[in-house]
């Protein structure tokens, strides 16, 4: 029989809850919970791109980036614009706010992922990246996960 309370898709789930709450807590004295930060990372890298390239990169429901995306735009961390050269697409930006923290907010991140690796050398954290890699890829394969959601 297989064994429900001790299995490698509980274990990932729990790791990811147990991720999500470190982030909650190295986050929130920036006034940013564990669910947002990705959104500001994403902006980071490449300012300026649709809600629904966001809710692409995250693989989230289009929705619930919508509710995010309104959540930040309350608290002044981002900005939503017309596209000059096509007025019916949204892009989102950084505001002043939101560049000022990235320096924390990446300090804060990395502590949680230092505290993940803290007993695993880099070797080792290659080789879980690596499995977790071919997992993701195994999934998509057989059951095309991510290109569900794309735009």
């Amino acid at each position: 029989m297989f064994n429900l309370s001790d299995n490698l898709v509980r274990q990932i789930g729990l790791l990811y809850r147990y991720m999500m709450r470190a982030l909650e807590a190295e986050t929130a004295p920036l006034g940013m919970g564990a669910g947002r930060f990705s959104y500001l990372f994403i902006l980071y890298i490449n300012e300026g791109v649709t809600q629904q390239d966001i809710a692409y990169r995250l693989q989230a429901d289009k929705a619930a980036v919508a509710r995010t995306l309104v959540q930040l735009e309350i608290q002044g961390f981002i900005e939503r614009r017309s596209d000059p050269s096509d007025g019916r697409v949204t892009r989102v930006y950084l505001t002043d706010k939101s560049r000022a923290m990235q320096a924390d907010l990446e300090a804060a991140v990395e502590r949680v992922i230092d505290r993940l690796n803290l007993d695993r050398n880099d070797n080792e954290q290659g080789l879980i990246r690596d499995e977790l890699k071919a997992m993701l890829t195994s999934l998509d394969d057989h059951y095309q996960v991510s290109s569900n959601s794309k735009p």
